[in-house]
């Protein structure tokens, strides 16, 4: 009888069933803590890797140590903190759920959480919190901005961007939208299509829904920010690299920005020394979540048994 192949889980614990089970007979679930001084030392001796934390940067020396890898599956569409380029130099195939249609369309927690994000900061959800907290009660301090009638712009109008279209027209809002790769086809009814810098001039709350890439890294710059109408929302859930971070301190500190909503902060989880971060911890207009817009027990448990079906079916068919 063969030994069973380990396969490297970075995820929460509460996952670890899900892909034990759907692996099956024939594999080791390595499941260490999701730090790198635990995981690190595993890599000389696994076979693959299902990332379902994106917590542990895989970067070329990390993965010049697992000689015996010969796949990664995520349960996410993103994978920035992966070495892809490192990967393809020895035909390590990355399998991420970017384009995964028949599994993403139907899951909705990133989108809620974007739209909760863009409630909140109409709201000052943070800052009223707060006062009542401080045992305060006035609300004249905290006039919240009447969603129905404005215009929400999304830049990105796949998948998520399609949920938020839905959340925003059911609120009486139009949705305009900014997205050169969606075909015409798959082009949501809810979206009347716009360039970027139309959106940006004329939306009352502007959300970001697209992949980091050399392309979109830095894409909302001093640029768009100028163009964008003052007193706007944003809301990134995306990735952090998405926005310039000077352009956007820069329209925080004087108000051109009402308010910014994320789940995503460059160089997480290292998030102390982030600006936006630190920004926040003086400023209420700035409101950030730990990159939980996935994170829901019923969607985790869909993902990871699809990306530990990916690796169960990529080792039978080399058998």
């Amino acid at each position: 009888m063969s030994a069973a192949l380990p396969i490297l889980y970075l995820g929460p614990a509460s996952g670890i069933a899900a892909v034990t089970t759907t692996l099956g007979s024939g594999y080791q679930v390595l499941s260490p803590a999701t730090i790198p001084e635990a995981v690190l030392p595993l890599l000389p001796q696994v076979h693959a890797i299902l990332d379902a934390s994106m917590k542990v940067p895989l970067r070329q020396a990390d993965l010049d140590t697992a000689t015996h890898l010969k796949l990664i599956a995520t349960a996410t569409t993103g994978a920035d903190h992966i070495d892809s380029k490192a990967l393809a130099a020895r035909n390590i195939p990355l399998l991420t759920l970017k384009g995964q249609k028949q599994v993403l369309n139907e899951l909705t927690p990133a989108a809620e959480l974007s739209w909760m994000l863009l409630m909140a900061c109409a709201r000052h959800l943070r800052a009223a919190n707060r006062h009542v907290e401080a045992g305060l009660w006035d609300r004249e301090q905290f006039p919240g901005m009447l969603l129905k009638g404005r215009t929400l712009g999304l830049i990105g109008c796949g998948r998520i961007g399609g949920w938020m279209a839905r959340y925003a027209t059911a609120f009486g809002m139009r949705v305009i939208g900014h997205d050169p790769y969606l075909p015409e086809s798959e082009w949501p009814a809810t979206i009347e299509r716009t360039d970027l810098d139309t959106l940006l001039q004329n939306a009352h709350a502007v959300s970001i829904h697209v992949h980091l890439s050399d392309e979109t890294r830095g894409l909302v710059g001093p640029r768009e920010f100028a163009l964008l109408r003052p007193g706007a929302i944003l809301i990134n859930t995306s990735r952090g690299a998405i926005c310039d971070e000077d352009a956007l301190l820069q329209a925080l500190e004087t108000n051109h920005l009402a308010g910014y909503g994320t789940d995503v902060l460059e160089g997480e989880p290292a998030i102390q020394t982030s600006r936006i971060w630190q920004y926040a911890q003086t400023h209420d207009n700035c409101l950030i979540t730990p990159h939980i817009g996935g994170f829901s027990p019923d969607a985790v448990d869909i993902v990871l048994k699809f990306a530990a079906t990916r690796i169960r079916d990529f080792f039978a068919s080399q058998s």
